[in-house]
């Protein structure tokens, strides 16, 4: 009897073509410059063609002011950074936060593929640690006292980045009892960041506002999470 036949062999995929290519930060800030520069030639041009008002001129400078506009528009999009390389070290922070102030926190990251400049993603890391710590240790209750006051024992706090026209806001919130005015004007007293006079005449808005003063805290203790004097001033 003949053999069967063999069967054709499973065709591989194909390969993907990449759609990416990684460049050395130093480069494309390189081409940021070169922009710049490329920038300033055409606003020296624009200059020059009002002055000499030639019909030939001004086209060719109107051709050059839209190319130079869409290619900066273009290179700085390549600068662009999702917020979530930030916040996916949210989590962790919370947790250990948390478990060291013997607190139950629940946190929750809105807007993670919100973008920013590179470099700004990466200087939010700092300010955003001393505030999501600030939120628990200074907002969240404990979970008896959150209990007895007819909230969930696990506190809430969310961590949020949206568009908002040509900027991005960035939000920290918690559920937690909310900041004193009162005791804000006391510790700037005790402070002497403010004199009595003054702080007696601040209303209780004006007082919220004392938290950015440098060198403010309302901790009676310095410990690894807060209390080094930092405060707001971030």
């Amino acid at each position: 009897a003949a053999a069967p036949a063999a069967k054709p062999a499973a065709n591989k995929p194909v390969a993907e073509a990449e759609h990416t290519v990684r460049v050395d930060t130093k480069r494309l800030d390189a081409i940021v410059n070169l922009i710049g520069e490329l920038v300033l030639s055409r606003n020296r041009l624009k200059t020059l063609r009002a002055r000499l008002h030639d019909e030939e001129l001004d086209r060719a400078v109107s051709t050059l002011d839209i190319a130079t506009a869409r290619l900066q528009s273009a290179v700085m999009r390549t600068r662009m950074q999702p917020v979530g390389k930030v916040f996916s070290r949210f989590p962790k922070v919370a947790r250990d936060v948390a478990r060291n102030l013997k607190k139950e926190v629940e946190l929750e990251l809105v807007g993670a593929e919100t973008e920013l400049d590179r470099n700004l993603v990466e200087a939010l890391a700092d300010p955003l640690v001393h505030l999501v710590r600030n939120a628990i240790d200074h907002g969240v209750e404990t979970p008896d006292l959150r209990e007895a006051q007819g909230k969930p024992r696990s506190g809430h706090v969310r961590l949020s980045a949206q568009q908002e026209g040509d900027y991005v806001s960035i939000e920290v919130q918690d559920d937690g009892a909310g900041i004193d005015p009162e005791r804000l004007r006391q510790k700037a007293r005790e402070k002497g960041l403010i004199d009595p006079e003054a702080a007696a005449r601040l209303t209780s808005e004006e007082c919220l506002h004392l938290v950015f003063l440098p060198g403010f805290s309302t901790k009676q203790e310095v410990t690894d999470i807060s209390g080094r004097g930092v405060g707001m001033d971030v």
